[in-house]
């Protein structure tokens, strides 16, 4: 019998982007936007308010792709000129569990002007990169849509500087209006430059856009490619192990949980990963009623990572649909602790939960 998991959707956004952890100290610089003084007298977008407003809308992409970046310090060059310096620009939450993978980011400048048109603002953003690779980002907005402008610009210069980050925020958005599309434009766009460094983090993000477009058997062929290109990047794996309990092939999926925990290297650099995949592999064991053999895998992914709180939400649904209401609330009250403002725990294990199978199967 089925749990009535309903956090489905919401577990894969959380846990499976692989976002990560850029152990690097990564800067984005915005060394000045040239803004004209009649714009800035009647707007207030100065120069450094503009520069600063630009920082501000990259962080918030950031941090709504489920990663953080923040503007360090807004200050003045000999020229004095506004510099904005994003430093450490993408790392994770404390509030968001994700599986933890490297990837690089490489240090950008950017530097433009915004020019009347008319009735039409024009901002022109040239950037280069440590490679020495030039770009230009080109956004224009009715003269009294300056922040508009700025937002355009921002998601422009993510694209640049990050793709997989700008097509995770955007992912965020489009589950909102089920409709993906802007979504696989960014994924493919990248995937169009066959030398890309994001393959597989676009991969495996494109097999979590099946997954919510219910096209789980093409969510599992993504994973498998984003497998292939790197076989230490656990995050496919364990999405792949995730889709086929899903699809109540436990025997496959705990398969698959294995060898996220087996690939000792990867998951002790990915402690979350390894975590997630006990998780999960208890979480199937109880589907097929195997109740010890869950809570000994429920042990060992807290034990592997005392932060990740979604083993504890796990293994409360399995001690409520057993009866075992207060050791349940108990395993809520760990994962709140971890997560206090992690509101879908809450909301998983109200009458989520309504029982398990009857008898155990052999798998």
């Amino acid at each position: 019998m089925d749990f009535g998991f309903l956090a489905v959707p919401i577990y894969m956004a959380l846990i499976a982007f692989g976002f990560a952890v850029f152990t690097d100290t990564q800067t984005v610089n915005i060394e000045y936007v040239d803004v004209p003084e009649s714009i800035a007298a009647e707007t207030g977008y100065t120069s450094p308010v503009l520069v600063t407003r630009l920082a501000d809308e990259m962080q918030l992409i950031a941090k709504k792709a489920s990663t953080k970046a923040e503007v360090r310090q807004v200050e003045l060059h000999e020229e004095k000129k506004p510099v904005a310096v994003l430093s450490e620009f993408v790392g994770l939450t404390p509030l968001v569990r994700v599986v933890q993978e490297s990837v690089s980011l490489t240090p950008f400048t950017f530097s433009g002007e915004i020019v009347i048109h008319g009735d039409e603002l024009e901002m022109k953003l040239r950037g280069y990169d440590s490679h020495h690779r030039q770009f230009q980002i080109v956004k224009t907005a009715h003269h009294d849509q300056v922040p508009e402008l700025v937002r355009g610009a921002a998601y422009e210069a993510m694209r640049v500087v990050n793709p997989y980050v700008l097509a995770a925020y955007q992912f965020k958005r489009d589950r909102l209006t089920r409709d993906f599309t802007p979504t696989l434009e960014i994924i493919q766009r990248e995937l169009d430059h066959h030398d890309t460094e994001y393959s597989k983090w676009m991969l495996n993000l494109w097999g979590m856009v099946l997954y919510q477009q219910s096209d789980r058997r093409g969510a599992i062929e993504k994973f498998r490619e984003a497998y292939a290109i790197d076989k230490d990047f656990l995050s496919p794996l364990l999405n792949w192990g995730v889709v086929e309990a899903r699809e109540g092939n436990h025997s496959h999926a705990i398969e698959l949980f294995k060898a996220v925990t087996s690939n000792k290297a990867a998951a002790a650099k990915n402690t979350a990963a390894a975590a997630a995949a006990y998780s999960e592999w208890g979480f199937s064991l109880a589907l097929i009623g195997k109740y010890d053999d869950a809570f000994t895998k429920f042990e060992t992914a807290a034990m592997t990572d005392g932060t990740f709180a979604d083993v504890y939400s796990s293994w409360a649904e399995v001690l409520s649909a057993l009866g075992r209401k207060e050791d349940a609330s108990r395993m809520t009250a760990r994962a709140l602790a971890l997560a206090p403002t992690e509101v879908v725990y809450t909301e998983n294990l109200i009458g989520a939960v309504q029982s398990l199978p009857a008898a155990a199967t052999t798998e």
